[in-house]
Parts: C-alpha cells; sequence; structure tokens
C-alpha cells in the first residue's frame, strides 16, 4: 500500500534520481531510504527505481549531475576569492613592510571575516541547488565522541611522528606565534578561527555541500572529490597530500556520522595542534651541545642539523626570527669585550657581508658566560643584534634576526643567557 503524500512527498521522477521529502522533512535524491531518518521511499519511487535499475543504466547527464557541477563552481569560486584574497594581504605586507607578527593578528581578523562571508554564501547556494547536508542530528552525541577520538588521536600521531623525524617538535607558525605571545586575547582570537569558525565553514562546504551534491553518485566519488578541494583549498603545494589524506578522513567520518561528527574531528585535530603548541611554547627550552659548549633554545624553534656555513647552531622562530651561534678560534690570547667594543666602533670589527653593524650602538654587559659586547646590527635587510663573548681560546659570536615580533627578542635574551662556554686552555677548534 503507497503511502500517503502527506507522509512522504514525490519532489520529481526520471527514473533514476527521483527527488522525495521524508516526513521528516529531509529531501533525497536516488535512494530507497531517507538518509536522515532511514524511513523508506515512497512507493512508488521504490518501484519506479527499482525497474529502471534492472533494465538499463544510468542516464550520462542527469539533474544530479548537473547539481555537482554547479557545486563544484561554487567550491572553485570559493578557493579562487580565497587566492586573491591571500595575494592582496601579501603584497600589503610586503610593500608596507608588516612585522610578520602584526600581519598574523590582521589575517585572522581578515580570515573570521571571510570565514562568515563564504558560509552565508554557501548556505545560499545550498538553497537554490536543493543541497541539504547529512547532520547527523538524529545519534549526535555518538557523532561528536566519534569525531573527537578521530581527531585527537590523528593530531598525536601526526606529532609524535614529526618528533621522531626531525627530533624536535615541528608546530604550525600561525598556531606557535598565538602560544608564544603570552597574550588571552591572541590565543582566543586564534582558538575562535582555527578551532571553531574553520571546522564549521569548512565542513559545511567541502562535506555538507559538495561531497553532498555527489551522494547520487555513490560514496567514494563524493569523498575523494570532496577532499582534492579541500587540498587545494590550503594553498600548500608542500602539503597537498598530507590535506588530500585529512579530506578523505574527514569525509569518511561525515558519511557515517553527518556534520556534527566530521565537524567536531576537524576541530578536535585542530585544537590539539594549538594545545601542542601552547605546551611547546610554555615548556621547557631544548640544551643543545656546540663545539665544547652549550645553550638552551626555545622549543617553538626549529634548529638546523647539520649546521650550515661555519655557524655552530642556526635557529629559526615560527615566524621567521634567526638566532645562530658561532665560534671563531684566536691564536694567543682573546681580547676582552672592550677592547672588541672599541673595535666595532671604529668598523673594524670583520663580520660576514649579510651584517651590517650599527658603531653608535656598542654596549658592554655581563653574562652569565663572561663580560660581552653587543651592536644593533642589519642581518639580511632586517633589524637584529650581534653579540660576542670572549671565550678562552676563542670569541664566541651569537646574531639574531628579528621577526617583528617582541617575544623573540626574549627568547634571543634567554639564549644569551643559557650559553655556557668550554672551560680550560683547550681550543674548540677553528670556526
Amino acid at each position: 500500500m503507497a503511502r500517503r503524500r502527506s507522509e512522504s512527498e514525490v519532489l520529481s521522477r526520471n527514473g533514476w534520481a527521483s527527488r522525495w521529502r521524508c516526513q521528516c522533512g529531509y529531501d533525497n535524491n536516488g535512494r530507497d531510504q531517507c538518509l536522515m531518518c532511514n524511513g523508506p521511499a515512497p512507493a512508488e519511487i521504490l518501484g519506479d527505481s527499482e525497474r529502471y535499475l534492472e533494465d538499463q543504466p544510468p542516464p550520462l547527464y542527469s539533474p544530479a549531475v548537473k547539481t555537482g557541477t554547479k557545486a563544484n563552481r561554487t567550491v572553485l569560486g570559493f578557493i579562487a576569492a580565497n587566492v586573491i584574497l591571500q595575494v592582496i594581504e601579501v603584497a600589503y605586507f610586503l610593500g608596507a613592510d608588516v612585522p610578520p607578527a602584526t600581519a598574523i593578528k590582521t589575517s585572522l581578523f581578515i580570515g573570521l571575516a571571510f570565514y562568515a562571508i563564504a558560509a552565508f554564501w554557501v548556505l545560499a547556494r545550498s538553497a537554490s541547488l536543493r543541497i541539504r547536508p547529512s547532520m547527523g542530528l538524529e545519534n549526535a552525541a555518538v557523532g561528536v565522541a566519534e569525531g573527537v577520538i578521530v581527531g585527537g588521536v590523528a593530531a598525536v600521531l601526526l606529532v609524535a611522528v614529526l618528533r621522531l623525524v626531525t627530533g624536535h617538535p615541528v608546530l604550525d607558525p600561525t598556531t606557535a606565534f598565538l602560544a608564544s605571545q603570552g597574550s588571552l586575547g591572541a590565543l582566543l582570537l586564534g582558538f575562535v578561527v582555527i578551532v571553531l569558525a574553520a571546522p564549521v565553514v569548512e565542513e559545511l562546504i567541502f562535506r555538507g555541500f559538495m561531497a553532498e551534491s555527489y551522494r547520487p553518485h555513490g560514496r567514494r566519488l563524493a569523498i575523494i572529490l570532496s577532499a582534492a578541494a579541500f587540498s587545494l583549498a590550503h594553498l600548500s603545494a608542500a602539503q597537498l597530500r598530507y590535506y588530500l589524506v585529512m579530506g578523505v578522513v574527514l569525509g569518511m567520518v561525515y558519511w557515517r556520522r553527518g556534520l556534527v561528527g566530521s565537524i567536531a574531528t576537524h576541530a578536535a585535530f585542530n585544537g590539539v595542534l594549538l594545545a601542542v603548541a601552547v605546551a611547546a611554547a610554555h615548556g621547557p627550552a631544548v640544551e643543545h651541545r656546540l663545539v665544547g659548549a652549550t645553550v638552551d633554545i626555545p622549543a617553538t624553534y626549529q634548529v638546523s642539523s647539520p649546521f650550515p656555513g661555519d655557524d655552530d647552531l642556526v635557529a629559526e622562530g615560527p615566524l621567521g626570527a634567526a638566532i645562530e651561534v658561532a665560534h671563531v678560534a684566536v691564536p694567543g690570547s682573546v681580547p676582552p669585550a672592550e677592547e672588541l667594543g672599541r673595535a666595532f666602533e671604529r668598523g673594524g670589527m670583520p663580520l660576514p657581508d649579510e651584517i651590517v653593524p650599527d658603531p653608535t650602538s656598542v654596549m658592554v654587559f655581563d653574562l652569565p658566560s663572561g663580560r660581552a659586547v653587543a651592536v644593533k646590527a642589519e642581518i639580511d635587510g632586517r633589524d637584529g643584534r650581534v653579540v660576542i663573548v670572549p671565550g678562552t681560546d676563542a670569541i664566541w659570536v651569537a646574531s639574531y634576526r628579528t621577526d617583528g615580533n617582541v617575544q623573540s627578542s626574549l627568547d634571543f635574551d634567554d639564549v644569551l643567557r643559557s650559553l655556557v662556554l668550554p672551560t680550560g686552555s683547550s681550543s674548540p677548534g677553528g670556526a
């Protein structure tokens, strides 16, 4: 006996991708059960669909294909708008010589506004194309729990593998910057954008809109295409495969648990990465052994190994700040800091070509490792400092190139205070 149209309404019938509205209010396309409540399709659609499947293959071009094509154009438009916005931001930041720290804060505010516009845009397109995402509200608690477990475990595994491969924490520059600021406001802004806005809007676009538009063509195609678009949208050629894998995982969770599950997965993944950055920024510095000396480098810095050139250590901060330490063996007695300071003032201190010191800024001061001389300098075209510490048989040189962030300057001060030079009369060797 056919169901009453008041319960399940037939919207269109073409023998293949017939559309019908379930009594729960969810619009279905090409299914014999409601995606939302698992209720059966009207008997007349079930009869048409079964007879058509037995007699002939589906048409090559159908309303479902048109819907997927239009959804593709909408998503590509979103990606193109993001590219244009990023190009404008980079051009402005470079042209105005905006410090990286300021650039990241500004980008977060712009990104938040962009996400809001993108969400309204996609919701409007979903309504016009009659694409209704699977919300997964019928088992929301299970979906959220599964998403948190999948996203959290994936993030922990990623952090652990990168730690084993590189020997140090590998942090996203944005999360590392937010974590190292010591500012609750900056951290809250990052949390809103990275853990809340990004998961909600990106899952709505790539899973709830694009993947859903391909549902009549099967799970595999829908997940792969949406994952490819998700990877492309992150504008990182070096990490295309990484984002592709993440897109597939998120698509599989969406297929099982709807948007509730995929948003929870995405948010948990980003949240764990942010928590790791906070822990690294406030955790103990990592001791590094040089040629007879030791120095502590903040955990958020990436240390090059083996060290390039004549440096004993090269460390780069999450926003591009650079700290380098090197030593130069001196035959005979090592000049005291005061004499080295006078050499700076006369312009007679030999330094690499990329370092241009300011002779008027010479300052002699005390460090735990002994008397030292410091001078402001331009390093690779950016502001910085050079500090020279006379040792027993060598001169130790530490340089710092700023990223425009006050925290990185404080990090360099901590590095200087942690420097422990070799003792005794044995020379550490030539640089």
